[in-house]
């Protein structure tokens, strides 16, 4: 009988032994799976990204550069830190080494303008160095020089850019340039510069030479011509037979006028659609 009794007792005992040794593997299996291995590197990628790095902003190898501090901030970047350095430092080191910008002023306003025909694009500048500092593979921003307006478009809504420089015209709209066009400008020692506003409008007057204006738009009374300046395209006139003759194209490019802004008819006639009287014409060298 009491054989009987300790065999049982013993049976009980390994029964419960092996359960605890289920338990213990099932418990440290469940606990060895919420491991993550080791993966060599990973924390060097962590204290790459928080380091201190910067970004060059460069046109045909001249360059500055951006330092992260104070726009990286663990592993983010401002947006609105990026966007003052762009502000207060790229742009002012764009202008200072290429050119320049410069005032022009007259009684109906002022505006203001880069000095030189060729220029530095910024129009996509801070989205640029934005993208650099996010993406270190690619931390290298290229700032081109083009052939671009003087001003940004953002006088008013709507207004008509003269370069003299340039002899070129462009029609802002909305911020956008929406045309280029060429042409025949003031003599020198006829031009005028600064805001002037449209005045009067006309299909066909007629000048005090007796030439044809066509969609003529005045802009400015010259007391020295005693006669308005206007933009207008080539004249024309009647011969001594009655026949019409026209102002060759060959004359766009070239400053032959006492005043008024030539261009193409048809450029001339676009730009008759577009603008009102009261809308804005900026004039400078």
């Amino acid at each position: 009988m009491k054989d009987r009794i300790f065999l049982k007792v013993m049976v009980a005992v390994d029964v419960l032994l092996l359960s605890c040794v289920v338990l213990a593997v099932v418990y440290f299996s469940k606990r060895s799976s919420n491991i993550q291995p080791e993966v060599l590197g990973t924390q060097d990628v962590v204290e790459e990204r928080l380091e201190e790095f910067t970004v060059p902003i460069c046109n045909q190898g001249k360059c500055m550069w951006l330092s992260s501090e104070s726009v990286v901030l663990e592993g983010i970047v401002d947006r609105n830190a990026v966007y003052q350095r762009v502000l207060t430092q790229v742009i002012p080191y764009f202008e200072q080494n290429y050119g320049g910008k410069t005032a022009v002023q007259n009684r109906a306003g002022s505006f203001v303008y880069w000095k030189e025909d060729y220029i530095p694009n910024l129009s996509n500048i801070f989205d640029d160095v934005y993208r650099a500092f996010v993406s270190k593979e690619d931390d290298y921003v290229e700032v081109s020089i083009e052939d671009l307006p003087g001003t940004d478009g953002r006088y008013a809504p709507r207004y008509i850019e003269v370069d003299n420089s340039k002899q070129k015209l462009y029609v802002w709209v909305n911020g956008v340039v929406q045309k280029e066009i060429l042409l025949s400008g003031s003599k020198v020692g006829y031009e005028v510069y600064g805001v002037f506003p449209i005045v009067d409008k006309g299909e066909a007057p007629i000048a005090p030479t007796g030439d044809y204006m066509p969609y003529w738009m005045a802009f400015y009374y010259s007391p020295k011509q005693e006669a308005w300046y206007g933009l207008h395209g080539l004249i024309w006139w009647y011969d001594d037979d009655g026949n019409k003759e026209y102002e060759p194209e060959s004359n766009i490019g070239v400053r032959r006028s006492g005043g008024c802004i030539r261009m193409l008819v048809e450029d001339a006639k676009y730009i008759y659609d577009i603008f009102e009287k009261g809308d804005l014409v900026l004039i400078h060298e």
